[in-house]
Parts: structure tokens; sequence; C-alpha cells
């Protein structure tokens, strides 16, 4: 009961569905909407790639916002990828019906990916995950429980919300403990099979490096690590050198010389 009003008035954050389209960037897209196990209606869009149409982007959005507040990133992306980009809400958030909810939102993701793959026939070989900042834990989960994707990128990831509560609201999380095992994206991170890259911003004000580097230390090879000088968490998006990581990475998981191989898990 505690842990939910945290949660209600701490983490999740949705804010004011705004007027904005890809379309205002010049972006064509697809709306549609997929139903989650726990009765939750979800918006999607879906975003058509260019140079690279036969990948796909699964985008989980951070703790606020919606899809129409992820307008300019999307065009962001698509400029500098070339790719597909598929962005759904979490219930609560913008115009998908529900209350967003640890436990839920690792259910409406699920339903997204699913539906994904049943209406626009993305294959797991030709999906990329991209999580911001909470969107980081959402994927992590996903595919440490899942369905493991061709590689995952992670802008700001926290370790786990339990340190996030430790840092920020010790008082009200009793250090961290009251928060439990909520996005313990670090116990998650050594089942993901597929190439990580984690990007962040040097100066981020809300989601500290130090918690990157510790995501990134508990990840398995193959991994890589970006940190961009002076970046803050809203505008790391906004320097050369994000893009930069990003699309050298991107090449190189694409080129099939470079495709690591797992050893098979008992």
């Amino acid at each position: 009961m505690w842990m939910d009003i945290l949660e209600r008035r701490l983490l999740f954050q949705p804010e004011p569905v705004s007027q904005a389209l890809p379309t205002d960037l010049g972006l064509e897209f697809e709306e549609s909407w997929c139903e989650s196990e726990c009765g939750h209606r979800l918006q999607c869009w879906y975003v058509p790639g260019d140079r690279r149409p036969e990948l796909t982007w699964m985008w989980f959005g951070g703790a606020g916002g919606n899809l129409s507040r992820r307008v300019g990133e999307f065009a962001a992306v698509r400029k500098h990828t070339g790719a597909n980009i598929f962005g759904f809400d979490y219930g609560g958030f913008g115009n998908s019906r529900g209350k967003a909810t640890v436990r839920n939102t690792a259910v409406d993701a699920r339903a997204a990916l699913a539906h994904l793959q049943r209406t626009y026939g993305a294959g797991q070989d030709h999906t990329l995950f991209m999580g911001v900042s909470m969107g980081a834990a959402v994927s992590i989960r996903l595919a440490a429980e899942s369905w493991s994707p061709l590689g995952m990128a992670l802008v700001a990831p926290f370790a786990s919300l339990r340190d996030m509560g430790k840092l920020f609201y010790p008082t009200l999380t009793w250090s961290g403990r009251l928060v439990g095992n909520r996005y313990n994206s670090v116990a998650l991170v050594d089942r993901i099979r597929c190439p990580l890259l984690i990007l962040h911003g040097v100066d981020d004000e809300l989601v500290p490096l130090s918690q990157g580097r510790k995501l990134f230390e508990a990840a398995r090879e193959p991994k890589h690590l970006v940190t961009v000088d002076t970046a803050g968490h809203m505008n790391v998006g906004d320097y050369p050198e994000f893009w930069e990581g990003l699309c050298d990475w991107l090449d190189r998981i694409l080129r099939p010389d470079q495709r690591p191989v797992f050893p098979v898990r008992c």
C-alpha cells in the first residue's frame, strides 16, 4: 500500500497529451491499439524507416511524458539510424487506459511487443530495444524474462529503484529498503543475451552516471558504454557524441562477422 502511493506520487508522472504528431515533423506514422493482460488499452505509434526499413526500434519511454511528447525524439532516431520506430504508452500515460505500476508496465510491454510482432511482422533478428531512463528497466525485464532482441540501447538507466530511493528519497523509502525488488535491473541485466549499449550524460542530475556504470559492470559482454561530457538527463540527445556512439554501435552489430555467439544456458 505504501509503495503504491510512492509509485503514483514519485515515480510515474505522465504529462497531459499535446497535439503533437510525427506528421508535424514530416514523418508518416500509423496509429494502432492493443490490449494488455491487465485490461489496459494501449496506444501505439509506428513510424516507418527509410534507409533501414528492415530494422525496428521498440521504444520504452520513461516515467514522464507520453507519445505526443516524444515526437522530436522519434524524428531524431529515424534521422540518425534510418530504422522503423515503434512506440507505445503504458497504461495511464497519454491516451492509454489503465494505471501505471511497476508490475503493469511489464505486462504492458509484453502486450506491446506481441502487437509489434503480430501487426508489423518484426522478427527477433530485426528488432532493437531502446529504453530511456525508467523505460530501460522495463526493457531489461522484458529481454531477461521473455524475448531477446538483436540489440539493446539504454539511455540514462538506473541500476535499481532501491538505489534511486536511497539517493533521492532516503527518508520516505527508509534508505531504499521499502522499495524492495522493484525495477531491480542490476539483478537482471546479466541475463540479457544480446549486444548492450549504455549512453549516459556525465552531468545527469536525475540519474547519476554512477548508476549507469553500475549497470554496465553487471552486464555480460558484448557491451559498450558511451559517456557524454556536460550532458544532463533531458538533453543528452542534443550532443553529437550521443548519436556517434549509437550509430557506431549499430553499425558494428549489423556486421555479420561482428555478431557474437552466446553460449547456450541450461
